[in-house]
């Protein structure tokens, strides 16, 4: 393989995925309180048990010094260098441009290729870009082949979530300007559909998570246009809701690949547990 991707652990894949399919992860910081963390460090259940006791959030991002260590490690037997994802979720996200300064670096000074991508696209969604990426270098794929794909899957890519109720947006200060924004008048008399790109957006709101699902597959199955699809089902301390979506999603759209997973503190910091639903993208031309 002589392209090497690398994202960053908003995408919530789990070591032994990333590891089968040959990416890496950098890891994303942020802090509860006055506590510092890497993701990774606490378990779901400590962050979201820390976050509903009121600790406030701020996601850090991930530093330059992290982007460059994966870079390095990444770039190792991949000739044709390293191609970075890097979301910008939120406004005040640093981590994309300490991965463009990280790759400056790396270019300059040790002599490896390293481009750096950024997708309005978050957690589980950017999770299925890597996947689909991950298979095109994994197939010996150039970085033309990879960069090629990448315009080919990310038009296909988005993520909707679903949550229970808007406390979690109510804590992280979000959700007045969620209700505000979306059109729909107030989300708390229903359970509302989210698109989660570079920021919370409110597209539906169903009188129950049954309906809310079958929204949120309809607009996927629209999307991806019956083509076979890389689909991640996430979740925030709702694996019984994840294993629904995730049947669902089995029997209703073409599916290449699916995998599970557990939401992080990216945007699981602002929809807060309870919350599921799904990232897609159409996969790679073979």
């Amino acid at each position: 393989m002589s392209v090497a991707i690398v994202c960053d652990s908003s995408v919530d894949l789990a070591a032994d995925v990333l590891e089968q399919h040959g990416l890496r992860a950098a890891p994303v910081g942020y802090s509860l309180g006055s506590n510092l963390y890497l993701q990774g460090e606490q378990s779901h259940h400590e962050f979201y048990d820390a976050l509903a006791s009121g600790q406030p959030l701020t996601i850090n991002g991930v530093s330059s010094e992290s982007w460059e260590a994966v870079y390095q490690a990444a770039a190792e037997g991949h000739e044709d260098g390293v191609v970075c994802l890097c979301q910008a979720f939120g406004s005040n996200s640093p981590s994309f441009d300490f991965a463009e300064y990280a790759a400056r670096r790396m270019n300059h000074f040790e002599d490896l290729n390293v481009r750096v991508h950024q997708t309005p696209r978050s957690t589980a969604g950017q999770a299925a870009i890597a996947l689909a990426l991950a298979r095109v270098a994994q197939a010996d794929g150039t970085l033309e082949d990879v960069e090629n794909a990448l315009d080919h899957v990310t038009g296909s890519a988005d993520i909707f979530m679903i949550t229970p109720d808007v406390d979690g947006l109510e804590r992280a200060g979000e959700l007045p300007l969620v209700t505000s924004s979306s059109g729909l008048g107030p989300l708390d008399f229903g359970v509302p559909v989210f698109r989660a790109r570079d920021r919370i957006k409110a597209v539906d709101l169903a009188n129950d998570a049954e309906e809310a699902e079958e929204l949120l597959l309809n607009r996927a199955a629209d999307i991806l246009g019956g083509e076979p699809s890389i689909v991640v089902v996430t979740h925030a301390l709702a694996p019984a809701a994840a294993a629904r979506l995730q049947d669902k999603a089995s029997s209703r759209l073409n599916l290449d690949e699916i995998h599970v997973t557990e939401l992080g503190p990216t945007v699981g910091g602002m929809l807060g547990p309870g919350a599921w639903g799904m990232g897609f993208c159409n996969a790679p031309p073979s």
